[in-house]
């Protein structure tokens, strides 16, 4: 996919991952313009991709996955919709930040795209309900590093599920928050 009428995709070293910059040039009436002009087809769910780059200011990469532990806990009913990935280490209030559960809609659907339009750039990163997670970074680099933080977050909390666990004080996460900013 291209933005039509500016170089904003650029291939990046990793394989098959292609990389689109958030820029000017590449909006037209608020919204992300693109289409395909090599190369295979691109995902059928490009659109998760576009609205967090037309909501979340800073927002220069979004990676998708369908990584074991995030999946399985978008799976379980007793999930938290609004803390879906609750403040167990330092590192996840810093890389991720909160994290929001959507409902289900099936694979492709472009109701995904808008849902994550109406929380208006406020997570950095969402769960799909039974798919998996979403995530932003500044760059390509960090949008994978707290993908990784997200996955292995949840493994620790489908790992300790029935345990007493020991979370992040509201005042632990806010120092965290203050000192390193928003995720």
């Amino acid at each position: 996919m291209r933005p039509r009428g500016c170089p904003c995709v650029r291939h990046c070293a990793h394989d098959h991952l292609r990389c689109i910059r958030r820029g000017a040039s590449c909006r037209i009436s608020g919204r992300l313009c693109g289409n395909h002009v090599s190369g295979d087809k691109p995902s059928k769910e490009v659109f998760l991709h576009r609205a967090f780059y037309e909501t979340r200011e800073g927002t220069g990469a979004v990676v998708h996955l369908h990584s074991t532990f995030a999946t399985a806990l978008s799976c379980l009913a007793d999930t938290d919709p609004d803390d879906c990935i609750p403040s167990l280490t330092p590192h996840v209030v810093m890389r991720v930040g909160a994290v929001k559960l959507l409902p289900y809609v099936k694979p492709g659907d472009a109701q995904m795209g808008e849902m994550i339009c109406d929380l208006g750039g406020r997570y950095a990163a969402v769960l799909l309900a039974n798919h998996g997670p979403v995530v932003t970074g500044t760059d390509i680099a960090s949008a994978v590093y707290a993908a990784e933080e997200l996955e292995e977050t949840a493994k620790l909390l489908v790992l300790l599920r029935g345990a007493p666990r020991r979370m992040l004080s509201p005042e632990n996460v806010a120092e965290l928050k203050a000192v390193f900013g928003r995720a």
